[in-house]
């Protein structure tokens, strides 16, 4: 009996230890499988974080980096820290996914498309260009003061970019641009963002006759809901969907009087392919939009587009948010967040002293002339093709 108990105790032991064994291999296992599929998310979490964070860090090229994201301590000019102070009460925050405009539409951005979550600061820059800036009465280059009499619709529309970028903290740059006795003038834009991505991440173009409709909404913003990204080269508005703005596949044509660009190698390429469009080496097709209406618009709509992917290299912006404005015919080209003016320039004109007063006007004008050496860069002297010219 006591053999038989002993036995029985001995069997026992041998299935406890058996069964730790077993749970023991199992805990191993689940140990495993736990720190593997860990690993697995932190590796797929790190490689979307070091997207957004590599996006997010400045052109290393660039000398403008003096912005709300940097360490340094940044030493503003007292009449912008003034404009800044004044603006900024009213700012829309960048993170906010919504925004009503005055019509009483409501914007969301996507939540998908939250890139931008802090400032470009001087990453950013507003471009203006243009050969026939002069210096007398009513023009940017004028000497002080610039009146309500005397000022010309494309310097009301400069100075609506200019103060746009003063009150966000971009860059500003106004060149006067070369003449090409092979091309038409609006060609020098092309040369020109190209060259300015070279020292800026991006690079906001605008003709003058188009206007920023609200002062207080961040372009990191409009970036959002419009979903640009890493991945994206440039971005612009379609034109009004009508026969005479179709290419031959009649695909809408995209309106090259405003452009986003993010600076890339791609970017860089996708410009000198542009440029050299009326060549004839790449596009055999393109020679006569050297001249031809509607120049480097019709360019780039007929055959640089073809080359990427839309939705990702480049980004259509909606004819009703970026093209046309509220007064013209065309209902789905209202201008929402950037007019254009092409059917009434003076315009720019109206919108500028609706929203400052002639003091206003006269201070911002002011402070750009005793800061040309900052702001304006006279590039006349420059032949196609441009290049190594510091915007």
């Amino acid at each position: 009996m006591a053999a038989g108990l002993m036995a029985s105790v001995s069997g026992g032991w041998s299935s406890i230890v058996r069964r730790r064994r077993y749970w023991s291999m199992f805990g191993i296992f689940a140990i495993v499988l736990f720190f593997g599929y860990s690993l697995f998310i932190l590796n797929t979490e790190y490689d979307r974080v070091s997207k957004i964070i590599n996006f997010l860090k400045p052109n290393k090229n660039s000398d403008n980096n003096n912005n709300s994201n940097n360490n340094e301590e940044v030493h503003l000019d007292p009449f912008i820290e003034q404009l800044q102070a004044k603006y900024k009460p009213t700012l829309h925050r960048i993170d906010n996914s919504t925004f009503i405009t005055r019509e009483g539409y409501k914007y969301t951005v996507n939540d998908t498309n939250h890139y931008f979550t802090e400032p470009l600061g001087k990453r950013l820059l507003i471009l203006d260009a243009d050969s026939r800036l002069e210096t007398e009465p009513g023009h940017m280059l004028a000497p002080p003061p610039l009146t309500h009499e005397d000022i010309k619709r494309g310097t009301a529309g400069m100075m609506n970019h200019f103060l746009y970028a003063m009150i966000h903290g971009y860059d500003y740059r106004l060149v006067k641009s070369p003449k090409d006795p092979n091309r038409h003038g609006t060609w020098s834009k092309v040369s020109l963002i190209r060259e300015a991505l070279k020292t800026h991440d991006f690079v906001v173009f605008l003709d003058s006759d188009a206007n920023f409709q609200y002062y207080n909404l961040p372009y990191e913003w409009l970036m959002n809901l419009w979903g640009v990204n890493g991945d994206t080269l440039a971005a612009m508005p379609e034109d009004p969907n009508s026969k005479v703005n179709q290419d031959s596949n009649g695909w809408v044509l995209w309106n090259t009087g405003f452009v986003t660009a993010q600076q890339s190698e791609r970017t860089q390429d996708m410009f000198n392919r542009w440029d050299n469009c009326p060549s004839g080496e790449r596009y055999k097709e393109c020679k006569h939009w050297a001249y031809d209406w509607a120049h480097e618009q019709a360019a780039f709509g007929a055959f640089v587009r073809y080359e990427y992917e839309v939705g990702k290299d480049l980004i259509a912006i909606s004819c009703m948010d970026g093209n046309g404005a509220s007064y013209i015919g065309d209902k789905k080209c209202g201008g929402v967040f950037v007019s254009h003016h092409w059917g009434d320039k003076d315009r720019t004109i109206k919108q500028l002293y609706d929203r400052l007063d002639g003091h206003s006007v006269e201070d911002l004008h002011r402070h750009f002339h005793e800061n040309q050496d900052k702001y304006y860069v006279n590039a006349e002297k420059y032949t196609y093709p441009i290049k190594d010219i510091t915007i």
